[in-house]
């Protein structure tokens, strides 16, 4: 088992339904090939993290270099695993809110510079957003079920 965490500058708009279509694509690519992760949007950045056979994130991170949503993809860390952190996430994702990279690592200027940031913290933030989306979900599902 493979992870990968990297970095780039968005450039399509907060909000934007390109977000969904991201969304979309990952749930289907990211099935076929064995992929989980979560996507993280944080000012005009996103950070994503990967987990899965190395030459299909290989394969995947080709595709992510020509994706025009964004640019300047800078791997944070790779390496190997024993076993998924993830295990359930086709892809989720969340913009800045509740949970900032930012708080965590005490940037405040226009730019993440996380470049320095140890890679397991940013692995543990990736993890507990998922856990934190997660128990958004539930709670929704509560309510429409009720």
């Amino acid at each position: 088992m493979y992870y990968l965490i990297y970095q780039s500058s968005a450039l399509i708009p907060r909000n934007s339904s390109e977000h969904d279509a991201i969304l979309i694509a990952s749930y289907r690519c990211n099935k076929r090939d064995d992929i989980t992760g979560f996507l993280h949007r944080e000012q005009d950045n996103f950070v994503q993290y990967l987990e899965g056979p190395k030459d299909r994130i290989k394969d995947l991170m080709l595709r992510l270099e020509r994706d025009w949503r964004h640019k300047d993809i800078d791997v944070l860390d790779e390496g190997t695993l024993t076993t998924r952190r993830l295990p359930d996430w086709q892809m989720g994702m969340v913009e800045q809110g509740t949970f900032a990279i930012s708080d965590l690592l005490e940037i405040r200027d226009t730019k993440l510079a996380i470049k320095s940031a140890d890679p397991f913290d940013l692995v543990v933030f990736m993890v507990a957003n998922a856990g934190l989306l997660r128990q958004i979900c539930e709670i929704e599902e509560k309510k429409a079920g009720s």
